[in-house]
């Protein structure tokens, strides 16, 4: 199953690249760096990943509101949670 991000600004839709190993990884090693905590903190760096090369530029991705990005780095933390936790992993 391809995971992907959306959000919509201004009625267009944006969709992020599937969620992939290397998103993984940046998840991973903000999960264990001791200075970050909670899954917003730690999915940050990989919601500006999951969205490079597409539609939504980074000034795009900066001007969503706190709730909207809480809400994809969630969603991110739940793609990592289920492929840490998959027997495909």
């Amino acid at each position: 199953m391809q995971h992907t991000l959306t959000f919509e600004v201004n009625n267009k839709k944006y969709v992020s690249k599937p969620f992939d190993f290397e998103t993984m990884c940046i998840i991973n090693d903000a999960h264990n760096d001791e200075k970050k905590r909670g899954p917003l903190n730690i999915c940050r760096d990989a919601l500006d990943y999951a969205f490079e090369g597409t539609d939504a530029t980074q000034d795009i991705i900066d001007g969503l509101d706190a709730g909207e990005r809480s809400r994809l780095c969630l969603e991110l933390w739940g793609f990592y949670a289920e492929a840490l936790s998959s027997k495909n992993a």
